[in-house]
């Protein structure tokens, strides 16, 4: 598995969550199908998984953790919609 950094493709998105919450970082990557959101603020990291074509596995997100979260032995909260096609990773610093 392999994180391609495809930020430069969604400067909308990043300018709006710039601008609209209290991020001071923004990065988008691809996980294949699946599309990998990371935030950062100065109290918190929230990470997105979204894949509209099949559900996110566990091994994706697992993969994620440990590439984007720096001390990933630490908590953090896994939010899970019904259809597991959106995965929410929030890590309060």
């Amino acid at each position: 598995m392999h994180l391609i950094d495809v930020t430069n493709n969604y400067s909308n998105l990043v300018h709006s969550q710039l601008n609209t919450t209290d991020a001071n970082y923004v990065k988008v990557y691809s996980l294949g199908n699946t599309s990998v959101i990371y935030t950062e603020s100065k109290n918190a990291i929230g990470i997105a998984l979204e894949n509209h074509d099949r559900r996110v596995r566990e091994d994706e997100i697992e993969f994620v953790i440990k590439r984007l979260i720096k001390d990933y032995d630490s908590s953090y909260t896994l939010t899970v919609d019904k259809s597991r096609h959106v995965i929410e990773i929030h890590v309060d610093k």
